[in-house]
């Protein structure tokens, strides 16, 4: 590609103009010829010896407008649906990832460390020790921490911004357990303040500590009853014919019942939609890590969104009739038909989002390194 082309040359006259003002610091270098080591190793160099080096690569207009680039400009393999980067975008992420700590991190484009040649490139899976498990974890591809908190962080900021009136949302790392905890607090106190309208509370996290999966919960108080739910409504990402339920179901259950008592199991409705059956036998592993999130950001923005438009519809509608309504509201997955869109249009936007992800990485990193720049990505 043309504009991959470009990058690699910009990126070289970046690190010739780097090299000629730091003789001293091209460890690298030995006797290759000078276009040679820019090729190969200079980069390397430069994340060695230069303190936040892929922020001083953002101060270059050039390097932080193709990074920080659009997804509509970006081209995506067919097959693995990752972005095709240019030889030395890859390694800047690599050696980001690598050299220059998790706050450089740029979630979903860096290969794990110990997949990484010294320069910075994709190595050959041959190349693995014989009998690792790095050879079975994902391909090239991991989820890391960083990653995890980028999303996370993202989906929260979205989320939590609807958060007003008889609405709230918490979307706060730990468990399941820990949001219903929250919610009873909540209603006492909104008891105490003589609050008279049912209140509804939108629960995105992770199930528990035995099972991390994503879920999303509403669960309508009446603050006149603190102690028991008026209603509950679960979403997973996995939908079942009734009576039978997605295999997580029990530690929706557990949770519940911990919080609110026994009792709770006979009024708990399962509102799950089949996002994960575009995963299928074969995928690899790491689809379901990098998707799960947002499906259930999905069905929370969804759920929020329902309370504001139509809360009579959630406090007495069938399971039906919101399960459909949600439907509307979550246009990246579903038809204007209620049916769910084609596996590679969903694993499309869901592509898109973790490229949008990085993209807002890369204008934090502008912004915090150059705050008085007066172009924008």
């Amino acid at each position: 590609m043309a504009a991959n082309f470009f990058f690699d040359q910009e990126v070289h006259l970046f690190l010739r103009e780097w090299v000629n003002g730091h003789q001293d610091n091209t460890l690298l270098q030995f006797e290759q010829p000078l276009e040679e080591y820019i090729a190969n190793d200079a980069l390397r160099d430069f994340f060695l010896n230069t303190r936040h080096p892929i922020q001083q690569l953002l101060k270059n207009r050039f390097i932080s407008c193709h990074l920080g680039r659009r997804p509509k400009v970006v081209y995506f393999d067919p097959v693995s649906g990752d972005p095709l980067l240019a030889v030395t975008e890859q390694r800047i992420y690599n050696l980001a990832r690598r050299m220059d700590g998790e706050n450089m991190h740029v979630p979903f484009l860096s290969i794990h460390p110990n997949k990484q040649t010294e320069a910075g490139d994709t190595a050959d899976i041959n190349t693995y020790p014989i009998g690792s498990d790095l050879c079975y974890n994902s391909g090239n591809h991991f989820m890391s921490r960083p990653a995890n908190e980028n999303v996370f962080s993202e989906n929260s900021k979205r989320c939590t911004a609807k958060s007003e009136g008889q609405l709230h949302i918490l979307f706060k790392r730990g468990f399941l357990e820990d949001r219903l905890q929250d919610i009873k607090v909540l209603a006492a106190a909104m008891q105490n303040e003589s609050e008279r309208y049912p209140q509804f509370f939108v629960i995105y996290s992770r199930h528990s500590q035995q099972e991390g999966h994503f879920g999303t919960s509403l669960v309508i108080m009446d603050p006149a009853n603190p102690d028991f739910p008026t209603r509950v409504l679960v979403c997973d990402t996995l939908l079942k014919n009734l009576p039978h339920h997605p295999r997580w179901w029990n530690h929706f259950i557990e949770e519940y019942s911990n919080i609110f008592g026994p009792g709770i199991t006979e009024i708990i409705e399962d509102l799950s939609h089949p996002l994960q059956k575009v995963n299928v036998k074969g995928d690899n592993p790491y689809n379901h890590d990098w998707d799960c999130p947002y499906y259930a950001a999905s069905m929370a923005d969804a759920l929020a969104g329902l309370v504001k438009s139509d809360p009579d519809l959630l406090l007495h509608g069938s399971l039906e009739a919101i399960h459909n309504a949600m439907k509307d509201l979550m246009p990246d997955y579903y038809k204007k038909s209620y049916e769910l869109k084609d596996r590679q249009d969903i694993r499309r936007a869901n592509r898109l989002k973790r490229w949008v992800s990085g993209r807002e990485v890369i204008k934090d990193l502008v912004v915090a390194g150059n705050r008085k720049s007066s172009y924008e990505l």
